[in-house]
């Protein structure tokens, strides 16, 4: 993590290839990562592969029509090999997104597209392992997709009150300050 988005990174920013084992390819809100997906998972079916891809979003990306798109096709071409997850965590380069450009109800919107939807709490790690349990042996033959309500920060008081934590980088002391706050939640 030490190397996100820095030069020869393993972890390069938005729109890079991506030098990290089982990682095909790194997008931001650039609206390309499902269509990526989607042709990723048609080709698997072609081979009749039984692999699946996993294709993580965030609510920023919503707003990009190109996503939309996919997801219309990954229905229409009933990708049961696909599972997307978005991560709803209100943040984006301009601001919150439920201003910017709400994309709400998600979850209901991807069941209309004709997905299999499921609604998580995204720090619940049960949960998670449920939902992912059940979207890969969901029975019929549709794409499905895992929503995630997060918070940036999460368990870290002073970051999660910060207006913008897209983009932002954390200073050395805000770090030993953060481990501090996460060593007393481990202790107790």
């Amino acid at each position: 993590m030490d190397t996100y988005g820095g030069d020869d990174s393993r972890l390069p920013m938005s729109g890079m290839a991506s030098y990290t084992p089982g990682m095909e390819i790194s997008g931001g809100s650039l609206g390309q990562g499902l269509t990526i997906a989607v042709g990723s998972c048609l080709g698997l079916k072609r081979k009749s592969s039984k692999s699946f891809v996993y294709n993580l979003l965030s609510d920023g990306e919503l707003g990009e029509g190109s996503t939309w798109e996919a997801a219309l096709g990954a229905a229409h071409w009933r990708l049961d090999n696909l599972i997307a997850v978005v991560d709803m965590n209100n943040q984006q380069a301009d601001g919150p997104s439920s201003q910017v450009l709400s994309s709400e109800p998600v979850d209901e919107k991807f069941r209309a597209f004709g997905w299999y939807a499921e609604r998580v709490d995204g720090h619940d790690i049960g949960a998670l392992v449920a939902a992912f349990d059940r979207a890969r042996t969901h029975p019929e033959p549709k794409p499905r997709v895992i929503v995630c309500d997060t918070l940036m920060g999460k368990g870290i008081p002073f970051l999660e009150a910060r207006d913008k934590n897209h983009f932002i980088r954390v200073d050395a002391d805000e770090w030993d300050k953060a481990i501090a706050i996460l060593d007393r939640e481990t202790a107790s």
